[in-house]
C-alpha cells in the first residue's frame, strides 16, 4: 500500500475517532503523577500522596490503620462478632467509572483462592452519581446501596471497609478551586459512610485515571489529574487532626482514610511502576474504561488489597497471611516484615519493628551476596519503621534485604520483576 493510501486511511480513522468524541492523539498532557511529583509544585501545590510530599503513610496514621485492620472481624447481621457464620463487607462507592472498574475487580477477586471466604464484595457505585450528588445523605444513591446489600445477603452493620472513587461532572473552576470543591464533597461522603455503616473502620480512596483522550466536558484533563489533589487534601485533613473526620473513640465521625491505588498516569508515558493508559483502554467517549481499562484498574485493586498491611488481615484467608505467619498489627519484638508489594517494579516498602533504641543497618544484596544498596544506617528509636526501596537501577531477579539491629540480624528475600 502506498504512502498516499496510508495517509487517507489515517485521516479516516482520525475523523471516526473525533466523531465519537475520542481523541487518540492525546497521548500525554505533560503532567507528573502525584507519586512522582514529590516536592515539586503543580501550580503552587506539592505532590506526593501524603503530607510532606511523601507517598507513604505517616507512621502514626499507618499504625492506627494496621491496628484497625486487626479489628475487622466477621459480623452477624446485627453487627455482633460471629467468627463462624459472620461476614465482612467491602463496599464500593462512586460513579460510572467506579462501578465498571469495581465490577471487573469483583470478577477477579471472588474466585481468587486466597480471598477470605467470609469477605463479601458489594458494588455500590452507580452511573451518574457524582460526588456533589452523593454528598447529600438523603440522595437516592444510598437507598440503592441498601437494596444491593440486601440482594447480597448482608446488612449495613456488616460493612467494615469501603473503596471510594469519585469526581464531579463538567468542572469549570480553575485550580485549586474545583479540587477544593471536590474535597468538601469527599469529606461529606466520609462522614456519611460512618453514619450509615456504624461498624465501618477503613476507607480507601483512588484517583481518576487519565482523561487526555476525552473530547467532552464531562471530566477532561487537567481536571482528572487535579482531582487527585482533592483526595490528597482529604486524607491530610484527617491526619492533621480535623475533628470532623475523627476515626477513633465513641465520637468517631468517619472511617480511617488512606489512599487505595493511585490510578492516574500521563497517557502512554509509563509511570515508574509501568502503569500507562492507551486510547484502547477507553470507550469511544475517551472517558469511560473499555474492557482493557477496567482490567487494568481491577488488577491494581487486587494487588493492593492482597498486599497492603492494612488490608491483608481481613482480605486474605488466615492460612495465607505472610506465608503462613500470624499477622500482628502491633509487633512487640524485633520484627522484619516481608516487603510489599512483592514481586515489585521498581519500588517496594520494607517495614520493621525495633524493641528499643538501637543502631540499625538495612541493606540489599544480590544472589551472590554482593551489597547493591544501603537503605539506612544509624541510631533509631523503638517502634515501627518503614523504608522505601527504589530499585530502578537494578535488573530483574531475586534479592535479599538484611536488617541488623545491635547484635540481632534478620534477612528476607524479595523479587524484582520488570
Amino acid at each position: 500500500m502506498n504512502q498516499t493510501c496510508l495517509s487517507v486511511l489515517f485521516i479516516i480513522a482520525a475523523c471516526a475517532s473525533h466523531a465519537t468524541g475520542q481523541n487518540c492523539y492525546g497521548t500525554s498532557v505533560g503532567l507528573k503523577p502525584l507519586t512522582e511529583l514529590g516536592p515539586q509544585l503543580h501550580q503552587g501545590y506539592e505532590g506526593g500522596l501524603y503530607p510532606q510530599a511523601l507517598n507513604q503513610r505517616p507512621w502514626s496514621h499507618d499504625s492506627s490503620g494496621r491496628a484497625l485492620a486487626g479489628q475487622v472481624k466477621p459480623l452477624s447481621a446485627a453487627g455482633v462478632v460471629d467468627a463462624l457464620n459472620g461476614k465482612i463487607v467491602l463496599l464500593s462507592i462512586g460513579m460510572s467509572n467506579a462501578t465498571q472498574e469495581f465490577s471487573a475487580f469483583k470478577g477477579l477477586a471472588d474466585p481468587d483462592p486466597t480471598k477470605n471466604p467470609q469477605l463479601v464484595i458489594v458494588d455500590g457505585a452507580q452511573g451518574g452519581q457524582t460526588a456533589s450528588i452523593i454528598a447529600d445523605p438523603s440522595a437516592n444513591f444510598w437507598s440503592v446501596i441498601d437494596q444491593r446489600l440486601t440482594t447480597a445477603g448482608v446488612t449495613r452493620e456488616q460493612v467494615q471497609v469501603a473503596w471510594v472513587k469519585e469526581a464531579n461532572a463538567n468542572p469549570t473552576q480553575p485550580f485549586p478551586s474545583h479540587a477544593l470543591t471536590l474535597q468538601g464533597h469527599l469529606e461529606s461522603i466520609a462522614r456519611i459512610l460512618k453514619s450509615r455503616y456504624p461498624n465501618i473502620k477503613l476507607a480507601y480512596w483512588s484517583s481518576r485515571t487519565y482523561a487526555g483522550y476525552a473530547m467532552t466536558t464531562l471530566n477532561p484533563e487537567p481536571y482528572a489529574y487535579e482531582s487527585g489533589f482533592a483526595v490528597k487534601w482529604l486524607i491530610a485533613r484527617q491526619i492533621e487532626g480535623d475533628t470532623s473526620l475523627v476515626y477513633e473513640g465513641f465520637n468517631a465521625r468517619a472511617p480511617w482514610l488512606a489512599w487505595g491505588p493511585y490510578l492516574w498516569a500521563d497517557g502512554t508515558v509509563p509511570r515508574m511502576d509501568g502503569l500507562s493508559w492507551d486510547c484502547a483502554d477507553f470507550q469511544s467517549d475517551g472517558t469511560h474504561p473499555s474492557t482493557s481499562g477496567r482490567l487494568k484498574v481491577a488488577n491494581q485493586l487486587l494487588t493492593f488489597f492482597k498486599t497492603d498491611p492494612t488490608t491483608v488481615p481481613w482480605f486474605l484467608k488466615p492460612t495465607v497471611l505472610s506465608a503462613g505467619e500470624t499477622y500482628d498489627p502491633e509487633p512487640k519484638t524485633f520484627v522484619l516484615q516481608q516487603n510489599y508489594p512483592n514481586p515489585f517494579n521498581p519500588g517496594t516498602n520494607i517495614r520493621f519493628h525495633l524493641e528499643g533504641p538501637v543502631r540499625a543497618r538495612l541493606a540489599v544484596y544480590d544472589i551472590l551476596g554482593k551489597e547493591v544498596a544501603l537503605l539506612l544506617e544509624g541510631d533509631l528509636e523503638a517502634g515501627l519503621h518503614q523504608v522505601f526501596f527504589d530499585a530502578h537501577f537494578l535488573p530483574s531477579g531475586t534479592y535479599w534485604y538484611r536488617l541488623t539491629a545491635g547484635s540481632a540480624s534478620k534477612t528476607k528475600p524479595m523479587i524484582l520483576a520488570r
